[in-house]
């Protein structure tokens, strides 16, 4: 049974055997339930000249690959790397890719942000960070996360439920910023895994799962604020008449230190204005991750959440990503789970995003 697992996991880490549709339900198996992790990300960095290290959210029992982010390079126990402390830690000579200190405070880079009391904060899009982070798939004891878990009430979402249950067809739209929009994922940034954004992960779950008709749409834009949102809902939003409108603003909001009622304002009249269209539209609200705490782009973005849960109605659920986000980095780093270090995802947050949303849309008995 154990050279059986080991051969399971290894599959899982070489895109070769590993293809897309076992990639993406390998992705989206919930991190609450398995004993096992799949393709942690890491960012392994070097503090002060020592040997490059990172935490893992859970401890492991058993550590079964480390990999490349690509999925197809395996590095080599007692030789690349070793568990040592509650850490991973690079060897010497170890051929995986590492990061220092001086590199993410941008010492000598170009793209780079101010730093909170001074100095600057490492920036870059596209795939330069995915391919500085490592994947880590180890087993560990059940009921490890502490964080939330997300509760599947058919009555929040009567009528997408049961249009999804008994096979009707079904529009769904996602509206947001760039983290909607799926910036930084792999699949956008034309790197192996080229694992999907949320958005299209979510759809194809809900796809394979309920076997019926679902049309997805995404009008989410980068840089975009609720403000935005409201204003343009009509070509956005309601020119597509969706029956489940997913909004996923609030990160550039926060940036902005837009008031937190305000914020709400905005979100509410989005609702008001589809349901204006389309009574029975219902909506799944998501507060934002966290963007980089050294980063001036932190702002009243923790605030979000509790006046998006003002809003929760029938019809109307919201999934907390800042909580989700919060939690985690209580046994992670903002490197290991960024996508550009300051306030996008990688491919594992995007995996959390895609798993929370999934969990008020399918009863997986949990």
């Amino acid at each position: 049974m154990r050279s059986l697992l080991w051969l399971t996991v290894m599959l899982v880490s070489l895109p070769a055997l590993a293809q897309h549709d076992d990639l993406i339900d390998i992705s989206l198996k919930p991190f609450w339930k398995s004993k096992i992790m799949y393709n942690e990300s890491v960012m392994m960095v070097s503090k002060d000249g020592k040997q490059p290290e990172s935490r893992l959210l859970f401890k492991p029992r058993r550590i079964l690959s480390v990999s490349n982010s690509g999925l197809d390079t395996v590095y080599k126990e007692h030789v690349d790397w070793e568990y040592k402390d509650g850490r991973i830690v690079l060897l010497p000579g170890s051929k995986a890719v590492f990061m220092t200190d001086s590199q993410l405070n941008a010492d000598s880079a170009k793209k780079f942000f101010p730093k909170k009391g001074g100095g600057r904060v490492l920036h870059q899009e596209g795939d330069f960070f995915h391919q500085r982070q490592l994947a880590v798939t180890y087993k560990h004891r059940r009921n490890e996360w502490k964080g939330l878990i997300p509760v599947f009430k058919p009555d929040a979402l009567p009528v997408t439920i049961d249009a999804l249950r008994n096979k009707k067809p079904v529009r769904i739209l996602l509206y947001g910023d760039s983290i909607a929009a799926g910036a930084n994922s792999s699949g956008r940034a034309g790197a192996d895994p080229k694992l999907p954004d949320w958005g299209t992960l979510v759809v194809e779950k809900l796809k394979r799962h309920y076997q019926g008709n679902i049309n997805f749409t995404n009008t989410a834009v980068g840089g975009k604020t609720s403000k935005w949102g409201l204003e343009t809902i009509k070509e956005n939003v309601i020119a597509h008449s969706p029956d489940l409108v997913i909004l996923a603003f609030g990160m550039n909001d926060g940036t902005g230190k837009l008031d937190p009622q305000k914020f709400k304002d905005n979100i509410s009249g989005m609702i008001s204005q589809v349901r204006e269209s389309n009574k029975n539209a219902e909506f799944i609200l998501i507060a934002t991750m966290l963007p980089n705490p050294e980063s001036l782009f932190e702002g009243t973005q923790p605030e979000f959440a509790k006046v998006l849960e003002e809003l929760v109605a029938p019809g109307i659920t919201m999934v907390d990503m800042s909580a989700v986000h919060r939690e985690l980095l209580k046994h992670k780093s903002y490197q290991d789970m960024t996508g550009n270090n300051i306030n996008h995802p990688n491919d594992f947050l995007i995996r959390w995003y895609a798993q929370e949303i999934l969990g008020v849309l399918i009863d997986q008995g949990y």
